[in-house]
């Protein structure tokens, strides 16, 4: 029997345009896969509900259901963090599912074969996902400085010893992902996110806001939850390396030889908040937001 596939994403109002682009993205795709849609609302605005009420998609509501110290500051000021939550609640917000796909909103599908198939391998896997962690990224931002600072993160939320046993480890995004609604490691992955949440107490710190994808990731590296990894391409991170504009193709690919087109674009960090400039494969610069639907034109610069 085919499995019962949903796929979910959420944010607050200051993220919702971009969650648009995805949603436009996708829907046509889903609707014809028979893949449900669902949104976990972490503080949209009237207008937003308004615009999702017009869809063929789920909506629920998100609200922390434990006490931590930077909790009463969250929900004054930052009540879309609550989203982060509701991403390993799924199961408890949208029950009746096999299998459940998150993307983040500021994701967008380019290749829509890459959800299907991630549908159909969770099962086996429990886990798909990928790591902050490719060929191409070494030519941007990614060092030995990122362990480093990721080893801050586990050691603020986890404590020195765990942050000892996952020096070095590649870090998993929590970005893109899709679990088997059986799995054991949902209930470890919370277990660990409240642990981290209530170990930390100063609401300006960045680990705060990093606590489910460093869960996760001590769930997976150091309790050896079992997991399967994702291409890059499946979860392409923008910050640390823009994609290359094939023109002949019409499509975003790795700026990496043989520039495999890019499944799912992920506008993560601060690579939402500008216009890139983007090599091409036929040597000439472009210009794009990378946002859906996607606009790229030559660079003027070079005119």
């Amino acid at each position: 029997m085919k499995p019962r596939v949903i796929l979910v994403t959420g944010c607050d109002s200051r993220q919702f345009p971009l969650a648009r682009c995805l949603i436009a993205s996708v829907a046509a795709h889903a609707a014809a896969d028979g893949i449900d849609l669902g949104f976990i609302d972490g503080g949209l605005g009237a207008a937003d509900r308004a615009h999702l009420a017009t869809l063929p998609i789920a909506v629920r509501p998100i609200a922390w259901d434990f006490d931590f110290p930077t909790r009463a500051v969250f929900e004054a000021t930052a009540p879309g963090v609550a989203t982060l939550f509701g991403k390993l609640r799924m199961r408890r917000l949208f029950p009746g599912y096999d299998v459940y796909l998150w993307l983040d909103a500021d994701t967008w599908v380019q290749d829509w074969t890459a959800i299907p198939w991630m549908a159909a391998e969770a099962p086996r896997h429990e886990l798909l996902i990928g790591l902050e962690f490719d060929r191409a990224y070494f030519l941007g931002h990614l060092d030995w400085k990122m362990w480093r600072h990721f080893g801050g993160w586990y050691g603020e939320a986890f404590g020195p010893e765990i942050a000892a046993a996952l020096d070095r480890k590649p870090m998993i995004n929590t970005g893109v992902y899709a679990m088997a609604a059986d799995t054991p490691l949902w209930d470890l992955w919370e277990w660990l996110y409240r642990q981290a949440m209530q170990r930390q107490a100063d609401h300006r710190r960045g680990p705060l806001f990093m606590s489910e994808q460093t869960a996760l990731n001590v769930a997976v590296h150091h309790h050896r939850m079992r997991w399967a990894s994702l291409p890059a391409a499946c979860n392409w991170l923008c910050h640390l390396a823009v994609p290359m504009w094939d023109p002949t193709a019409g499509r975003l690919v790795e700026p990496s030889p043989p520039h495999d087109p890019i499944r799912i674009l992920h506008l993560s960090g601060w690579s939402k908040d500008r216009a890139h400039r983007i090599p091409g494969r036929d040597g000439r610069p472009y210009r794009s937001r990378l946002f859906h639907p996607l606009e790229v034109e030559p660079d003027p610069t070079e005119a």
